[in-house]
């Protein structure tokens, strides 16, 4: 499993453990759908979250330019695919509008808490590991000299 993918699986893992209470906390204080609605809102989160994950693996093994239609029509499904999901719910008056929201910018929010440091050091690692594969060359190039 690639680091992204292990990095989305665990930042969804915390946002699992931190939605529970916080459904519970609204089934107490007001009702049973308020807390579904959201725990929808949370798992249409997820699931553009780990939507990330595979745009990282579709672009990854792509050119320039297939990788930036890969990303660009991605942007726009993930968009699409929330717009839809939330929005069909809210406008049939199916879900308490609020919470659903609530759930899914929760989301978005412990997202960009969680996944940044994580990301961050992704980042870090594989910037190091080309700078130190780049000095080796430059070792192995005046060795040949």
């Amino acid at each position: 499993m690639s680091d992204h993918w292990r990095l989305a699986f665990r930042c969804s893992g915390l946002i699992v453990l931190l939605a529970v209470p916080a459904a519970a906390l609204l089934m107490y204080l007001y009702s049973g759908p308020h807390a579904g609605a959201f725990g929808y809102g949370v798992v249409v989160g997820l699931l553009s979250l780990l939507s990330t994950a595979l745009t990282v693996t579709l672009l990854s093994r792509r050119s320039m330019a297939g990788g930036m239609a890969v990303g660009a029509a991605s942007f726009a499904g993930r968009c699409g695919f929330a717009a839809g999901a939330l929005g069909l719910p809210a406008y049939l008056g199916l879900w308490p509008v609020l919470p659903m929201l609530g759930g899914f910018a929760g989301v978005y929010l412990a997202e960009n808490v969680v996944l940044l440091p994580g990301a961050l050091k992704i980042s870090h690692a594989s910037i190091k590991r080309e700078a130190e594969r780049s000095a080796h060359e430059r070792v192995e190039r005046r060795a040949e000299v």
